[in-house]
């Protein structure tokens, strides 16, 4: 949902239907923010001069080594700049990670050094075998398990090298770029004229110094001190603090991260020879009305993480700010890369990942931020949302036309019209009369409500929740630092809590208590089936400079919100998931939908790419952007299926609803000025279309399921672009349109041009690939190969890669928690040497028992002992790797008869499906019984074979009566 034109005085609203474009004047310009223009200019004055050094350097002599090593501090000092003081600090950690951290000592104010405490996940374990060697020059430490990894610090001018082999994979300020501006008074300048007085000697070096601070920093100050944008003055009582910095990877030609931007997953350039963008990519949270769908400029969220790779390596870099940032990104040749980040304020603390590998660098990362927690079951199905539904009946009616056109849906979503006077808990009593009874009518059917809880609360004495935050001092600051902060959103004027107050967190949690209070205001209006949707919360402020809050309110600790903008609403939504986790008696998992984030994030929340336009542009751009934020984490990503806003034909949203069954969050939504476009309101045949493909969402979901677990614990993306699976391919270094689920081995190319009946598929390697409906094969090549195939509006294009097998439940129920005890289709696609292999988690999908090892974990493998016999086995693989099960959690107390497994241990496998046999079996048993099994061969090509479009042998195995729960094997010879 998105603001609205603000007009007039107290709470009119205006919303103007012709205003359908981005409002590119309301959002500043890297040259209209005085920071990133002095940071520019900077790097302009750097490039035009050949013998630039940068002016840092370390004295050797303060070197300090911690006891073992991993940790070294040491004093940096600035040549133009000698009377301030900067500390520069280097920790090596366990996994090979190096951070580096550099402040200001001493200075007249601190900078913001907070912001790794909101993203990190704990505290990072140091490594016990690193030995530094001190030289004239530097100073070096060779680590790793082949010895293989550098660390250089060269002293004069400071320059930090991360090397692999002898290789530089990242470099920091080998282009002289670091600029740590430090603080001073305004009254203190000391002009060039001042020192031009003195004739010779010293003063003549003075005054050299001085004119190359003037070339350093810029020969005027450039908005230190106050800062104008449209209306807007933001005060800057710190003056200039901001951090420039150079990071170069002179040996990857391809950078990926940084969400969240409408771009390529490889990232453009914006500097150099013929740039893509003139402007560097911004991180700033900011509500951009109907975005670009190709465009540098900030959105919602920020996730300062950045994946650098070749076809020799891959590695990555976390930069832990929280303040503005722009990166500028210039390719100097095909094999190397330039970027120069320019933040607002913060201390540096940069995470070097050295890989090598893509699983590599997404485990290190996750070591720092975590992962993403198993989510909800029940949230990986379909999610029906528009603004609004508008009353209680509207939702019920919904539900009824849902089931009786047989189309599964486990979600349905109130957005802001469901508060009277938007003020959130409170439902309106002449729409909404009976919330209970409603959220336990859609319960009745297995299903959920989320319910939007926006951060701005109404200031009015008959709002209790904004009279409990104002009496308990809980609202953030104006820049005054008394009183509250004012401004306005849907509720009008408003104020907003402040989440960095601890004292805010468990009265924030104790709103959402379903049970009255002793005292205080709780939401007794609500059952635990409700659960939260966080929008609005970059923050959103309709008169605020860039739609946002003041850069010189204050927040807890005295901090300025320049300092932490891009944190605040993820403070936000883990406050409102920790809310809905302990409302009952029982912890359950929340499902929270943010809108804003930051890195972090993924380990409470889902994210939607914000508000949308029904184009095809938005619906390819969306690919692109879940991508991109499966790159940096935050996995539980989709765009709304059919645009925020618009009337998409049928077309167009047959294909949209094609992308969003392949997205891991899969949800439609509506403009509240739309058509209602729910998939039973279609004619024929696009109707039964839809039908299909939500069925084919819930067909799926034991997939999905699975490749959750796998990125609880690995960090390895959900949804996977070709680098991630074929790191050396180089061809697929660019590819965005296409991509992989999890460790599935299902590759999917979504149809997203007008009009289309075939698109061209690119295969990554010589094996062989299966069409998922009509078992067709299509074989790659080791240099790659591009197939064309038909595409149909009724088609989308998805393959099973030979050597997986894919569980399945292919029996249709009305939301995903009726499917508990349905049986299992395995399809086994043999690999072109005969095997193939998959798995498959479950647990109950609500409550955190599986952390405790109530779960189901199985290895489903088809081998060939001998080449006429092809042999399918279950196995459990939680007993053979209780350490990585589930959430990281230490499972070695695991017993495989648990109690979830023996509530499915009646689960049993209703069909096994094998593609690519080289010929028809003669025999089909169960080991160890001598029962034949009822099957059916279908003749056609072997996976051995080289068939582009031939249909593949299919021979499909009937109710062979195996468990999930339980070992065994299926003998076909």
């Amino acid at each position: 949902m998105r603001s609205v034109a603000l007009f007039g005085v107290l709470s009119t609203f205006i919303w103007l239907p012709d205003a359908i474009a981005v409002k590119s004047h309301d959002f500043k310009t890297c040259s209209q923010s005085g920071f990133c223009r002095r940071g520019r200019a900077l790097a302009a004055r750097a490039e035009e001069t050949t013998s630039w050094n940068s002016p840092y350097s370390i004295d050797p002599s303060s070197l300090i080594f911690s006891p073992d090593e991993a940790l070294v501090s040491a004093a940096v000092k600035s040549s133009l700049y000698p009377d301030i003081k900067f500390s520069l600090e280097l920790r090596i950690h366990e996994d090979g990670v190096v951070r580096v951290l550099m402040d200001e000592i001493d200075g007249l104010k601190q900078r913001y050094n907070e912001a790794a405490d909101w993203a990190l996940v704990s505290d990072p374990r140091l490594s016990k075998t690193i030995n530094w060697t001190t030289g004239k020059k530097d100073l070096r430490a060779v680590y790793g398990d082949k010895k293989d990894i550098e660390l250089v610090v060269q002293y004069d001018p400071l320059r930090v090298t991360l090397l692999r082999n002898k290789k530089e994979q990242i470099v920091l300020n080998g282009r002289g770029l670091l600029h740590m501006e430090h603080f001073r008074t305004e009254t203190a300048k000391e002009t060039s004229e001042e020192v031009a007085s003195e004739e010779g000697g010293e003063g003549q070096e003075v005054l050299q110094v001085e004119n190359v601070r003037a070339w350093f920093e810029g020969d005027t100050e450039d908005a230190y001190w106050s800062e104008s944008f449209s209306s807007w003055t933001d005060s800057k009582p710190k003056g200039p603090e901001s951090l420039s910095l150079d990071i170069t990877f002179p040996n990857h030609g391809h950078v990926y991260g940084i969400p969240q931007h409408a771009t390529n997953l490889s990232l453009p350039s914006t500097t150099g020879e013929s740039p893509s963008y003139s402007d560097p990519f911004r991180l700033y949270n900011a509500d951009v009305f109907e975005y670009l769908a190709s465009s540098p400029m900030s959105l919602y969220g920020s996730i300062p993480v950045m994946h650098a790779h070749s076809a020799d390596s891959t590695v990555g870099l976390f930069n832990a700010v929280g303040s503005e940032t722009w990166i500028d990104i210039s390719y100097p040749s095909e094999k190397s890369t330039q970027t120069h980040w320019i933040s607002e304020s913060g201390i540096m603390d940069i995470s070097l990942l050295p890989g090598p590998t893509p699983e590599d660098v997404f485990a290190q990362y996750a070591r720092l931020t975590g992962t993403t927690a198993l989510p909800p079951h029940w949230s990986l199905g379909y999610h029906q949302c528009r603004w609004n539904y508008v009353s209680s009946e509207d939702v019920r009616t919904v539900q009824k036309r849902f089931d009786e056109e047989d189309m599964p849906v486990d979600v349905f979503w109130l957005d802001i019209e469901y508060a009277q006077d938007h003020k959130y808990f409170i439902w309106e009593p002449k729409t909404f009369p009976d919330p209970v009874e409603m959220t336990n009518d859609v319960a009745a059917n297995a299903r959920k409500m989320v319910v939007i809880v926006d951060p701005h609360l109404k200031r009015t004495s008959d709002y209790p929740v904004y009279q409990e935050a104002s009496d308990f001092g809980l609202l953030v600051k104006p820049n005054s630092g008394e009183g509250e902060y004012e401004g306005w959103c849907w509720s009008g004027s408003s104020s907003w809590i402040d989440h960095f107050n601890p004292a805010s967190w468990d009265w924030w949690i104790s709103k959402f208590k379903t049970t009255k209070l002793d005292s205080g205001f709780s939401w007794i209006q609500s059952t635990e089936d409700v659960h939260i949707w966080n929008d609005m919360n970059e923050p959103s402020i309709f008169n605020g400079p860039e739609i946002t809050m003041q850069k010189d309110t204050i927040h807890y600790g005295g901090w300025e919100h320049r300092d932490i903008h891009n944190i605040n609403g993820m403070l936000f939504h883990n406050n409102t998931a920790a809310a809905v986790r302990e409302r009952g008696d029982i912890p359950k998992r929340p499902f929270v939908l943010t809108r804003s984030f930051f890195a972090g994030s993924q380990r409470i929340s889902a994210m939607w790419t914000g508000d949308n336009l029904g184009t095809w542009e938005h619906m390819a751009v969306g690919i692109k952007m879940v991508l991109a934020n499966n790159i940096a984490g935050m996995a539980f990503a989709g765009s709304d299926v059919g645009g925020f806003f618009g009337n998409p034909e049928p077309e167009m949203l047959i294909r949209w609803y094609q992308v969003g069954i392949f997205s891991p969050f899969f949800r439609a939504h509506a403009h509240i000025d739309t058509k209602r476009r729910e998939p039973f309101l279609l004619d024929e045949p696009y109707k039964s279309i839809v039908r299909d493909l939500l069925r084919l969402r819930y067909t799926m979901l034991p997939i999905w399921y699975t490749a959750f677990r796998e990125n609880s614990v690995t960090g390895l993306p959900i949804v996977r672009p070709h680098y991630v699976v074929f790191p050396k391919d180089s061809t697929g270094f660019d590819i965005d349109d296409q991509f992989f689920i999890g460790s599935s081995g299902i590759l999917v190319k979504p149809v997203t041009e007008k009009e289309q009946t075939e698109v061209t598929v690119y295969l990554p390697e010589d094996q062989v690939y299966y069409d998922y409906f009509t078992q067709q094969i299509y074989r790659g090549t080791n240099k790659g190969k591009h197939i064309t195939v038909p595409a149909e509006l009724h088609q989308v294009p998805v393959f099973i890669r030979g050597g997986s097998i894919l569980p399945t439940r292919e029996r249709p129920r009305r939301s995903s928690p009726l499917m508990k005890y349905d049986p299992f289709t395995l399809r086994v696609a043999l690999s072109k040497s005969g095997t193939a292999r998959g798995e498959l988690y479950l647990d109950d999908g609500i409550t955190y028992s599986h952390q405790q090892g109530e779960l189901v974990w199985r290895e489903f493998a088809a081998e060939q002992p001998s080449r006429k016999t092809t042999r399918i086995t279950n196995r459990d693989l939680a007993s053979s790797k209780p350490d990585t099960a589930v959430d990281g959690v230490d499972l070695v107390k695991y017993d495989p008869k648990n109690a979830f497994a023996k509530d499915i241990a009646e689960v049993r496998v209703e069909k096994v499906v094998v593609l690519g046999l080289s010929s028809k079996p003669g025999s089909v048993k169960v080991d160890g019984k001598g029962t034949e099994l009822r099957w059916e061969y279908i003749p056609g090509a072997a996976a051995s074979e080289k068939k582009d479009g031939a249909a593949a042998s299919v021979l499909i195995i009937k109710d062979p009566k195996v468990l999930v729960t339980e070992e065994w094997a299926i003998v076909i010879s």
